[in-house]
């Protein structure tokens, strides 16, 4: 090729490059995600997607002025400019520009694109203009996880740290009487411990803590058993008894329960306001498989009270929904 001659567009392979990065831009390895869509500008420079993408890969690792430059070279490069502005608005409200993000969204966010009204109402909310952050939120929220994450992320900075209710009266433990027979015991101990996984799943905590207790009387230190009653204790706001039972079962236990019992440790941190704890024990309980809603919510609290936003949103994004968004606006009141 002679010198000077600009190489032509490989638009396949640029194509490929930058599915392989929204892969990982949805696992949330944002490093990764970049280097790949730049790995796409570099077969094609007129990419405008992996130009915008890009752009939010950068500001979620905190890189905000390349990733404004970025998505500003997408913008001129896209006949549909409100697609534009909706990622620059995005890249400003995450680095604190939540009035030049609210001057971009105007024009967006009255055509009724649903996004743009949402991400308007955040920058509403940042700015204490809470009045008008509701009226928008009223209407019909999208389901875009970041969006919601970003909701959520606002409110609960709005709501602060809570104090605990009042733990739940809850008799003393039962003394441990003489055991039956062998093959009896088994069968008893394993008919309380199926009542009280049962009272678990359906939230009914003190009959769930009754059914272990009962398990526990019968084989007294059976990990289970001490287990379970560790997860009840915690819902009924007894935390320093449940971190007691629960670490006495914690080398014990086979999976899921030991999974479920590092992420209710990492809960029980969280309320008795041991933040740094609860993040290392939440992430391990999840990575390990006890990836319920809840263990998200609490990481995603536990990161923005260490001063962790973007992980408080990856967090969020697995948890947050329409109905909890609103239900927590209603809670914010």
């Amino acid at each position: 090729m002679q010198e000077g001659v600009q190489k032509p567009a490989n638009r396949l392979g640029a194509w490929r490059l930058f599915r392989r990065a929204q892969a990982w831009h949805a696992r949330g390895a944002c490093g990764k995600a970049a280097a790949l869509y730049q790995q796409a500008l570099s077969a094609n420079p007129r990419d405008r997607g992996a130009w915008l993408w890009r752009g939010l890969a950068l500001a979620e690792q905190g890189r905000f002025t390349e990733a404004r430059e970025h998505v500003e070279k997408g913008m001129a490069l896209a006949s549909d400019a409100a697609a534009g502005r909706m990622f620059l608005a995005r890249v400003l409200y995450d680095a604190g520009e939540a009035r030049e993000a609210q001057s971009i969204l105007g024009e967006s966010a009255q055509a009724g694109n649903q996004q743009a009204r949402g991400l308007l109402a955040l920058c509403l909310l940042r700015g204490g203009e809470m009045e008008k952050a509701r009226a928008i939120l009223a209407g019909p929220l999208p389901c875009t996880p970041w969006l919601l994450a970003r909701l959520l992320a606002a409110i609960e900075e709005k709501i602060g740290i809570q104090p605990p209710e009042p733990p739940a009266e809850i008799g003393p433990e039962p003394a441990v009487g003489s055991a039956p027979p062998g093959w009896l015991a088994r069968r008893r101990r394993a008919g309380h411990l199926r009542r009280g996984l049962v009272a678990i799943r359906a939230e009914k905590w003190e009959k769930a803590l009754a059914a272990f207790r009962k398990a526990e009387r019968v084989a007294a230190g059976h990990p289970r058993a001490a287990y379970g009653s560790g997860v009840a204790l915690y819902y009924l706001g007894h935390f320093e008894e449940s971190r007691r039972r629960l670490r006495e079962a914690l080398d014990h236990l086979d999976e899921p329960f030991s999974s479920d019992a590092v992420a209710t440790l990492g809960k029980v941190a969280l309320e008795m306001g041991e933040t740094k704890e609860a993040l290392l024990l939440l992430r391990r309980g999840i990575a390990r498989g006890a990836a319920m809603l809840e263990n998200y919510y609490a990481l995603g609290l536990a990161a923005l009270r260490l001063g962790r936003p973007a992980l408080a949103r990856r967090a969020f994004e697995k948890c947050a929904s329409p109905a909890f968004i609103q239900q927590r606006l209603e809670e914010m009141a």
